[in-house]
């Protein structure tokens, strides 16, 4: 997407609504199908019948009323307890096409794939149209599909299918800013007039605060003045003191859950609103907005919400957001494994009352929260942190290429984190019939992909099978009360679960040598999990003795256990 001139003409569109108002109250923005690939914007006013197009697109924006209509998802009930989620980038999935952009038909064709590893929840990166034209966080259009990846009809068939095999679909939501080329910005960037005016936040002059490392306030380049942006000049934050404003992400939210899916997951909810030159950062009225929009959620049935709270999640779990993220914790994890030792800050998480409502997560699309695991744990050390990760978490989250240790593409930063999917060891390593993809591969695509290591012993990919297996055919592992049993400094992370009556022991041995547990163990225990050298388990007199290898993995459930 070529920004100045999408914004020239979103502009045009804004001056005809605008040039309306004496004619009409309000300002409609309208969103229907675009049935070509092609992109663009056009906007209408009440009673003013002049149009604008872009390259011919028939897609306009939405800020209409949704009433909810909630259903039934057709999910296991509370499968949003449980979920084993992972993190998907739909351009770098697989492209159906052969343009080198993954899209929704690609995705839709490795539902089966997902399935057989045991991933019972998805998370797509944004899927909106977006003016960055790539990761999809500065969005033109809340109501509409990125018209790169296929059509809405190609969208709501892919929530279908991956409902069909008992797996959830949840989406990414922007909610602290939309794309400066988005029309109703456009609107309120032109004239103080504007309806739309207050749903972003202006000044005349430089207020000069101070921002992160810059300033957040940014030269209005369609109207005078400046506008708050804390992340880009591409990305207005919203204005989220007017109720107006939540209200239409509140309509976005049931415009979304309508067509079926399945929940959300809201980016930087630390930042939603500000209160003055230093204080932007986890305002207490983040948490009364969240509260509203997760209220929208928990009337649909059996849905989820998770926020990315990058500092604080502790403060957003539970009533504002229901879950979030245990950031921070990613680098314990790591540092456990890597050492050799439960680390103090990981036990300390694990025995927190809000352990359940913060899903552990290793690697994501961000770079400050790590590199590529392969970059960064040896072979040994990267299986035990996605044991702690998958087994000590209730809805855990992974990133795709994470089960098969994808590589970053030479570079560490965001887009380098964001690599095509490796499928096999071809040229276009099965993600595209391209000549070259949207952007370079994995540094370690030709070794390490899915056709390599499906059903090979021992391979990363059968690890994280097994993993997410056991937890599908013992619940208990998933989401049973865990307690805690281990202290830090030791060199094994040792915890109980129990859920209705059931009970799961698991042992993590997070060091290079080979550790004896002692355990009570009333009733006779069977193998749920068994990873890395053969452990060996002897029980006498409710005494359970445990031999686990150097990195080992194991897990023991009471017979009789479903």
């Amino acid at each position: 997407m070529v920004i100045k001139p999408l914004i020239g003409v979103a502009l045009a569109c804004a001056l005809m609504a605008t040039g309306a108002q004496a004619q009409t109250t309000r300002a409609e923005f309208v969103q229907t199908e675009s049935k070509s690939r092609s992109s663009g914007l056009f906007c209408r006013a009440f009673n003013f019948e002049n149009r604008c197009t872009l390259f011919g697109m028939r897609s306009k924006i939405d800020v209409s009323k949704v009433i909810a209509q909630p259903r039934d998802n057709g999910l296991p009930a509370h499968w949003n307890r449980s979920a084993t989620f992972m993190e998907i980038f739909v351009r770098s999935y697989q492209d159906s096409d052969g343009d080198g952009i993954g899209d929704f038909n690609g995705l839709t064709s490795r539902l089966d794939y997902l399935k057989s590893l045991g991933v019972t929840g998805i998370w797509l990166m944004p899927m909106h149209p977006s003016a960055d034209n790539d990761h999809g966080y500065a969005v033109s259009d809340y109501r509409a599909v990125n018209p790169a990846y296929g059509t809405m009809a190609d969208f709501e068939r892919f929530v279908a299918e991956a409902h069909k095999r008992g797996i959830g679909v949840i989406i990414d939501y922007v909610m602290n800013h939309s794309a400066s080329d988005n029309p109703i910005f456009i609107s309120a960037a032109k004239s103080k007039t504007s309806p739309y005016r207050d749903w972003y936040i202006f000044a005349d002059k430089d207020p000069n605060w101070a921002g992160f490392s810059w300033g957040p306030w940014r030269q209005n380049k369609v109207g005078k003045g400046y506008f708050y942006g804390l992340f880009d000049d591409q990305m207005p934050d919203f204005n989220l003191k007017n109720q107006r404003v939540i209200d239409y992400h509140a309509d976005n939210f049931r415009f979304w859950l309508n067509k079926g899916v399945d929940g959300f997951r809201i980016d930087a909810v630390t930042m939603l609103v500000e209160n003055g030159p230093t204080a932007y950062m986890d305002q207490p009225e983040n948490l009364e907005v969240l509260k509203q929009v997760n209220a929208v959620v928990k009337a649909y049935p059996n849905r989820y919400l998770i926020c990315e709270a990058s500092e604080q999640p502790a403060l957003y779990a539970g009533e504002a957001c229901t879950n979030s993220f245990a950031f921070g914790t990613q680098k314990e994890i790591k540092s456990s494994a890597r050492e050799g030792k439960l680390s103090s800050k990981l036990a300390t998480q694990l025995a927190s009352d809000k352990r359940s409502l913060m899903p552990l997560v290793l690697q994501s699309h961000d770079s400050y929260v790590g590199d590529r695991l392969i970059h960064d744990l040896d072979a040994g050390s990267y299986r035990v942190a996605a044991a702690v990760s998958v087994l000590a978490s209730d809805t855990p989250f992974s990133y795709y290429g994470e089960e098969i240790g994808l590589a970053n593409n030479g570079k560490y930063d965001d887009p380098g984190l964001r690599a095509p999917m490796s499928w096999d060891g071809s040229a276009g390593h099965g993600f595209t019939k391209a000549a070259r993809p949207y952007r370079a591969y994995a540094t370690n695509a030709a070794t390490h992909n899915v056709k390599a290591q499906s059903g090979e012993g021992g391979s990363l990919l059968e690890y994280y099978r097994a993993l997410y297996l056991a937890r599908q055919a013992h619940p208990v592992l998933a989401d049973g009360t865990l307690t805690l049993l281990s202290k830090a400094g030791e060199e094994a992370l040792v915890f109980a679960r129990q859920r209705e009556g059931q009970k799961a022991l698991v042992f993590i041995n997070l060091s290079a040598t080979a550790q004896t547990f002692q355990a009570k163990g009333d009733g006779v225990w069977t193998s749920a999990l068994d990873l890395g050298a053969p452990a060996q388990l002897t029980a006498e007199e409710g005494n359970l003795r445990l031999i686990l290898p150097p990195k080992g993995v194991a897990a023991y459930v009471a017979k009789g256990e479903k």
